[in-house]
């Protein structure tokens, strides 16, 4: 079933397109065409688009499946256009004359025409109809370029580059406009005329890759190397990476060398960042073209990528220096911090960025704090789209960084005053809290935020986790410490080693017998390992000792379920909407737990809500996996019956539907 209209697809073919991704345009067109039952305009936009990149032959491939190519004018004028690119000048001239009688006078028809009259060498005529083309739509940016082609011929170089510059105006989309403005610029000398008249059309398309690099050549031929490094830098960020870009924006770097902290004191001090990388090829141009407006001096330290990390770091003007990786981020971490010379020292992972919300606040908490040294711990917004994560927060615009379905925070020292003294500890999950708790500095809060978007990348994640899982059974052998055995235990059950991550919550709650989280995550890990009824005990255990951990209901619920106490879980449920009705989660159960007493009228009142939520676009999957949880706790029944909601509320997919016969579907 079809979700996505003509507009929607060709929009995001355009993106594709002006990102310099025609290709993959071109796809997701071709892939609508195939199955629409009313194709005409994604078709004459892949035609257009494969025609800006003269690939006329394959345009006439699509305009040949409509059904009459000559009746509309706009089409008309593109098979034409075909025809006479590909040789085919009498089939063009016919085409432009029947435009012409139908459909009246209209520019594209003269420009075509005159395309034909150039081949045969009639200038006059070509004359003619392309000034009463220009005449008749002043916006016409291919009239415009013809006329500045003919002018060109007959040597009148200023009227050629006036011409051109008028074409850009009108069309900066255009492939020949854009190259024939920008090699007449440079052929004619008129460099500056030409970064003011791309500037501005870049203003407006900011994501328009070919815009974007032409102007960094303009600058490049005027010598404005800061302000073609920034602009390369900016397209790195937009565009990814790839080996031109980056060869040629570290000949630029060549030039500028990396950024210092300056000379002349800055109110509030000058900053460090501080970043320790390995194969962040993906990740690394955004933290940094992040962080550059409010810091003096970036500090890379390397542990040994195999990517274009190094190239990057150095493009985007850090200090760059290699470390042997010893499995320990706090030797790495320290190793960076002895380089920095700043006043102040930020901390951040390739995986985060600041928000330019944050820029002015951050400068103003810098002057504010000069002559009381103090270090600050900032929130870190750890984006995610698993919305049963405890603490998660549901994204409501409070930054246009937001990511994912929503956030859990986290929170610790990121800004510190560049002292020596001051180092991390623990090999992972490094801190410098201990430091700075032994120097008697005091912690302060800070409004800044970090956002954080490695969690969304699953393979990432699940690799880092894996590598942090192993580095952390260190810091529990070599520092008697309860956070090591929380962070321990949370890493193990991420990679699914619950029975270790069990282990770990016992010891810990050894030490704090009355922790609601270690109740909560035990009987999430007892939960994880098909053991229901000591899931239901830990959840009950943890709700006693904090009735307003959510989490703990749902836990409990979801246990409920598995041991097929529907009932009981609806009523947890219900209270737990009740008393946190923007909680998505609970939201979600309690439809399952209708679908699963076939109370079909009031799991569809709840799905209407959850639908309208942005987890909403991912109920079909989570409609899915409860069911497979249910079948691995042998409840064949409430798998069916949640199953059959999920088919009759419209959500259903080919996975659901091969699971929905396995249980035996009853309607």
């Amino acid at each position: 079933m079809m979700t996505e209209t003509a507009e929607s697809v060709i929009q995001r073919a355009d993106t594709l397109h002006f990102q310099g991704r025609c290709d993959d345009a071109v796809g997701i067109l071709a892939d609508f065409i195939a199955c629409a039952p009313n194709p005409d305009a994604a078709i004459i936009r892949v035609a257009e688009l494969l025609i800006d990149s003269e690939r006329h032959e394959r345009a006439m491939e699509f305009l040949n499946r409509m059904p009459a190519v000559e009746a509309d004018s706009r089409i008309a004028y593109l098979y034409g256009v075909c025809h006479q690119a590909l040789g085919n000048v009498d089939a063009a001239d016919r085409i432009a004359d029947r435009i012409l009688v139908q459909k009246g006078r209209g520019a594209l028809a003269l420009v075509l025409k005159a395309r034909v009259a150039t081949f045969h060498g009639n200038n006059n005529e070509v004359e003619g109809l392309l000034a009463e083309a220009v005449e008749r739509d002043p916006r016409c940016g291919i009239a415009w370029h013809d006329y500045a082609c003919l002018r060109k011929r007959q040597g009148d170089t200023a009227a050629c580059v006036e011409l051109f510059t008028k074409a850009f105006a009108c069309a900066p989309e255009s492939r020949e406009i854009v190259r024939a403005f920008h090699e007449s610029s440079l052929a004619f000398q008129r460099l500056a005329e030409a970064e003011t008249a791309f500037r501005e059309a870049v203003s407006c398309r900011r994501m328009d890759r070919r815009l974007r690099y032409l102007l960094i050549d303009l600058l490049l031929r005027q010598n404005k190397y800061a302000e073609a490094m920034a602009a390369v830098e900016s397209a790195i960020v937009d565009f990814g990476v790839d080996q031109g870009i980056v060869g040629a924006a570290l000949k630029i770097r060549e030039k500028l060398g990396p950024m210092s902290v300056p000379l002349a004191a800055r109110p509030g001090g000058s900053v460090s960042l501080c970043i320790i990388t390995k194969n962040e090829r993906s990740l690394l141009a955004c933290c940094l073209a992040s962080a550059k407006p409010v810091v003096d001096e970036i500090i890379v330290v390397d542990t040994g990528s195999t990517d274009e990390t190094k190239d990057l770091a150095v493009v985007f003007g850090a200090k760059l220096f290699d470390f042997a990786w010893v499995n320990d981020f706090s030797k790495a971490r320290n190793f960076s911090l002895s380089k920095a010379s700043g006043d102040w020292i930020l901390v951040l992972d390739a995986d985060e960025t600041l928000s330019s919300k944050d820029y002015e606040d951050f400068r103003r908490l810098l002057e504010a704090s000069q002559g009381r040294p103090a270090a600050f711990r900032m929130q870190t917004r750890n984006y995610s789209n698993l919305v049963n994560t405890v603490g998660f927060r549901p994204n409501r615009g409070e930054y246009p960084d937001e990511a994912g379905l929503g956030w859990y925070p986290s929170d610790k020292v990121r800004l510190f005053p560049n002292d020596s003294r001051i180092h991390f500890d623990y090999p992972v999950h490094e801190l410098v809290e201990p430091s700075l708790n032994n120097l008697k500095i005091p912690i302060r809060e800070c409004a800044t935020a970090i956002h954080h978007f490695g969690v969304l990348n699953n393979a990432h994640a699940l690799q880092k986790t894996s590598a942090y899982q192993k580095l952390g059974r260190k810091k529990i052998k070599n520092f008697k410490d309860s956070t090591a055995l929380k962070e321990a235990a949370i890493q193990s059950a991420r990679v699914g080693r619950n029975a270790e991550s069990l282990d770990l919550w016992r010891r810990f709650l050894l030490r704090h017998p009355r922790s609601a989280e270690a109740y909560l995550n035990i009987g999430a890990v007892c939960a994880n390992m098909g053991r229901h009824a000591e899931a239901v005990t830990n959840a009950r255990r943890a709700m006693e000792l904090d009735p307003e951990l959510k989490e703990a209901g749902f836990n409990l619920a979801f246990a409920l379920l598995m041991q097929g106490k529907a009932e009981e879980a609806q009523k947890v449920l219900e209270e737990s909407t009740e008393e946190h009705p923007n909680y998505a989660a609970a939201q979600f159960l309690l439809c399952v737990a209708y679908a699963c007493r076939q109370e079909r009228s009031s799991a569809e009142n709840i799905f209407k809500q959850v639908r309208a939520l942005p987890i909403g676009n991912y109920i079909g999957e989570s409609f899915l996996d409860i069911a497979r949880q249910f079948l691995k706790a042998s409840r064949r029944d409430y798998a069916r019956h949640t199953l059959e909601a999920a088919s009759i509320f419209g959500c259903s997919n080919p996975a659901m539907e091969k699971l929905l016969e396995d249980c035996g579907a009853t309607t």
